[in-house]
C-alpha cells in the first residue's frame, strides 16, 4: 500500500491495478497445488510492508485462534485472476484488492459470494463499502498538502484552485483522474453529497482555470519531489506519502479538511479451495480487535468505528477516518466502476486541448 500508509502496495501502486481492472487480460499458467481443505487459506496480497503488517495484526492471531494458516502469494493483478478463474484452474482463495474491483469482478463471474451469517456486515462504518462479493478491508484517503511558507495556509478545496491568494503551481496524481474530477468539483462548490453522478464537463471547466499552473505527477514519488523542493506549492498526495515527507522534513503541511476517502476491498475467488476457511478468515479481520491492531502497525483507518475505541487518540489523529479527518469525502466507487472509462476518455482529450 502507501509507504507507511500510502496505496502503492509496496511498488505495485493503485494506478497500475487500476489499469489492470480495465484490461483484466493477461494468462496465468497456475499449477496444480495439493492441500487440505480448510486447514489454510491463500491469500493474495500486494506484499512488501502491508504484508507484514497484516501477518501480525491479522494472519498470526488468526491461525492462533482457528488453527487455520494463511500462506501469502504476490502478483495479485486482475489478469491473473480472470485468467485463473475462468480457467477452471483457481488456485487463490482470497484476494486484497481496489474497492472497483469487486463490481467488475462480480459482472464477470469472478468471485464467490460473502457469507454473511459467518460475515458480520452490521459492524462496517457505512453500507456503501459492502458488496454481495466483498468486504472492505481498511480505508486510505487522498489529502491537500501545501508549503508552509503559504500564508496564510490553504484549508479548503476551493483555496486549492485559488492561486492569487494562494500562488505557485499545483500538482495532482495524472493517472487518479477520480481524484482531479472529484477535486475540482468540489472546488467549484458541489456539495458532497450532491457530487454523483459526476458532471465531469463541469469538472473540466473548473480546471481550465488552473491549467497552466498544473503540474501532473506520473508517481507517487514524483508528486512527493514536486512538493517537497517547491516546484509545486499545493496538490493532492496519497495521505501516508504526505506524511512521509512532512516527517522526513520537507516544509509541508496536510490540509485534512481536503481530503477524498476510499478503501481496499477482500474478496474469495470463485472456485477457491478452502472457501469456507476464508470466510472465516474475513469475518476475523472484521472485527474490532483486528482492526486496531493493523491500525496501529500502518496509518490505514479502520472500516469498524468501534475499532477506535481501542487505538490511542494520538494514534487515531494518524489515521484515514480518524477524528481530525472530519468532511472528507467518501468516494463513490461503483459509480467509478461503471464511468472511469468514459470520464478517462473526456479528460485525455482536455489534457491534449
Amino acid at each position: 500500500m502507501r509507504n507507511s500508509s500510502n496505496v502503492t502496495k509496496n511498488g505495485i501502486s493503485r494506478r497500475t491495478l487500476l489499469a489492470g481492472a480495465a484490461a483484466l487480460g493477461g494468462t496465468l499458467a497456475a499449477p496444480t497445488v495439493l492441500r487440505a481443505a480448510d486447514t489454510e487459506v491463500v491469500f493474495a496480497t500486494w506484499g512488501g510492508s502491508w504484508e507484514a503488517a497484516m501477518r501480525k495484526a491479522w494472519f498470526e492471531p488468526f491461525r492462533a485462534k482457528t488453527g487455520i494458516a494463511v500462506k501469502t502469494v504476490s502478483g495479485n493483478t486482475y489478469g491473473k485472476i480472470e485468467a485463473m478463474v475462468t480457467s477452471g484452474r483457481t488456485e487463490w482463495d482470497v484476494v486484497e484488492s481496489l474497492s472497483s474491483f469487486p463490481f467488475i469482478g462480480e459482472k464477470k463471474g469472478l468471485l464467490t459470494p460473502i457469507d454473511y451469517a459467518v460475515v458480520d456486515k452490521s459492524v462496517v462504518a457505512n453500507p456503501d463499502m459492502i458488496t454481495p462479493y466483498s468486504i472492505p478491508q481498511v480505508l486510505f484517503s487522498d489529502v491537500m498538502t501545501y508549503s508552509t511558507k503559504l500564508n496564510p495556509a490553504p484549508k479548503s478545496w476551493a483555496d486549492m484552485f485559488d492561486t492569487k491568494t494562494y500562488p505557485g503551481k499545483r500538482t495532482f496524481d495524472g493517472t487518479q483522474i477520480a481524484t482531479v474530477i472529484e477535486a475540482a468539483l468540489l472546488a467549484d462548490g458541489v456539495a458532497p453529497n450532491a457530487l454523483y453522478p459526476i458532471d465531469v464537463p463541469r469538472a473540466l471547466k473548473k480546471l481550465s482555470t488552473i491549467r497552466q499552473d498544473i503540474q501532473f505527477y506520473a508517481t507517487n514519488a514524483q508528486g512527493q519531489q514536486y512538493l517537497s523542493d517547491g516546484q509545486c506549492t499545493v496538490g493532492m498526495l496519497p495521505d501516508g506519502r504526505a506524511l512521509s515527507i512532512k516527517n522526513n522534513g520537507a516544509p509541508v503541511n496536510l490540509g485534512f479538511g481536503a481530503s477524498i476517502m476510499s478503501w481496499t476491498s477482500l474478496s474469495i475467488l470463485k472456485g477457491a479451495p478452502n472457501a469456507s476457511a476464508a470466510q472465516k478468515l474475513l469475518a476475523y479481520t472484521l472485527t474490532p480487535e483486528a482492526q486496531a491492531e493493523v491500525a496501529k502497525i500502518y496509518t490505514y483507518g479502520p472500516v469498524v468505528p468501534k475499532a477506535m475505541d481501542l487505538i490511542p487518540v494520538e494514534r487515531q489523529n494518524m489515521l484515514s477516518g480518524g477524528p481530525h479527518m472530519k468532511g472528507a469525502v467518501l468516494r463513490n466507487e461503483k459509480w467509478w466502476s461503471e464511468n472511469l472509462a468514459m470520464v478517462s476518455e473526456k479528460f485525455d482529450a482536455w489534457k491534449l486541448g
